[in-house]
């Protein structure tokens, strides 16, 4: 059980830390190629964008990251809870993958916004 959890936490970190390093790159295309934009404007999460104003990109993201592995826990964790409710079998694993497939979306969507910003699709 305990090492079903470690390898549960790694995807999680694997993932959040995926997305936050995409997040970084973007601003720095945007920096780059956009000088005329504030490059924290482009962050369409609040939260994030809070983070960078106030504690500077590499710190805010640091900030950041751990709020984000937070949120996908206890998101993970509602979800099992809910698919408990409704006597689902197998709920920890429905609900990890649910969890991963949505991040996977969010990451796909930053990647898209990653070559947008660096001019490689236009």
């Amino acid at each position: 059980m305990a090492n079903a959890m470690i390898w549960v936490l790694l995807v999680i970190v694997l993932l959040v830390g995926i997305d936050k390093i995409i997040t970084v790159a973007n601003i720095k295309a945007v920096e780059k190629n956009f000088p005329e934009i504030k490059p924290y404007s482009i962050e369409k999460n609040p939260i994030a964008r809070y983070f960078f104003e106030k504690c500077g990109l590499l710190l805010g993201t640091i900030f950041y990251f751990f709020l984000s592995v937070i949120t996908f826990i206890i998101a993970l964790l509602l979800l099992e809870w809910t698919l408990k409710l409704f006597g689902v079998v197998n709920a920890t694993s429905i609900s990890l993958y649910i969890m991963i497939i949505l991040y996977c979306m969010v990451i796909g969507n930053n990647l898209f916004f990653m070559l947008k910003f660096s001019r490689i699709v236009s």
